[in-house]
């Protein structure tokens, strides 16, 4: 039986190379993203069945119309690759009102919203699946300075993923893409409401740093193989790892300075909360 993906933030960059790599795996794919030119040019090469779905998922019900066209015209939907997202470079001084909610809106409220409506469908069904949400090297610790609000846009991605997946079912997998640097143009912001328009030597300098990314079809690949192997967290470049490192010596600098005493029996709240659920059980 064929099965079925749906990649969003398809039109361009990981997410179009996402779509290449499942269609190569014989997958039948919804496609979604703002940019119709880019989503019916890339069903038109790929050698597959396809759904094309134009919208904003920042919106829950743009999300609610994308499950139903996917499941009304797939039946099922096995993969999803929860891929929507933009740059947003800049000053987190300068950054303005509009640009903050642009940027968690698609990067973070849009993933989730789509995440969810696919794992509730499962449950209610009693059927399996896979999630990818992707996130950046950015959620493990600091890259470099001048992409504030993407930053904590990925972070939020990391933090939801890592509570998530010890409240879905074991029938559904999550998966956590966390890429440095690839060879796209991520950081054109052209479409992005409340996003200030690049000096033209700014935006040759971003597109020259992106130059330099490793190729879109590897982190695909990872992305494709590590979902479907049920990895939580999927890396791609391992000079990432140094920021991984530098934020876990702070962390770890910080208890041995500030918390040198062994509270972890006292508050440790998992703990806590079994105590407390089992207390209200038994009356007590």
């Amino acid at each position: 039986m064929t099965k079925t993906a749906v990649v969003t933030g398809a039109a361009s960059g990981i997410g179009r190379s996402i779509a290449e790599g499942l269609a190569h795996r014989g997958y039948q794919i919804v496609l979604c993203d703002v940019d119709r030119e880019g989503l019916e040019s890339l069903s038109d090469a790929l050698q597959t069945e396809t759904s094309v779905f134009v919208a904003d998922l920042a919106s829950a019900h743009n999300v609610a119309n994308l499950a139903q066209q996917a499941l009304f015209r797939f039946e099922t939907v096995d993969l999803v690759f929860a891929n929507a997202g933009i740059g947003a470079p800049g000053s987190l001084t300068k950054a303005s009102p509009d640009l903050f909610d642009a940027v968690f809106d698609i990067n973070v409220k849009s993933q989730w919203l789509t995440a969810q409506v696919f794992a509730r469908h499962w449950i209610d069904t009693e059927q399996s699946g896979r999630i990818c949400l992707t996130a950046s090297e950015h959620s493990l610790g600091f890259q470099h300075a001048g992409a504030g609000l993407y930053t904590a846009s990925k972070h939020a991605i990391l933090g939801l993923a890592d509570v998530w997946r010890h409240e879905l079912p074991d029938s559904i997998s999550l998966s956590v893409l966390c890429p440095g640097i690839v060879k796209t143009g991520f950081f054109d912001q052209s479409q992005v409401e409340g996003a200030p328009k690049p000096r033209p030597e700014a935006k040759a300098f971003s597109e020259r740093v992106m130059s330099h990314g490793m190729a879109p079809a590897d982190v695909a690949d990872a992305a494709i193989e590590r979902t479907l192997n049920g990895d939580f967290l999927i890396v791609t470049h391992r000079i990432a790892r140094e920021a991984a490192l530098a934020r876990w010596q702070d962390i770890d600098a910080a208890y041995q300075d500030q918390v040198p005493n062994d509270d972890a029996a006292d508050y440790s709240v998992s703990n806590i909360i079994e105590k407390v659920a089992k207390d209200l059980s038994s009356g007590t």
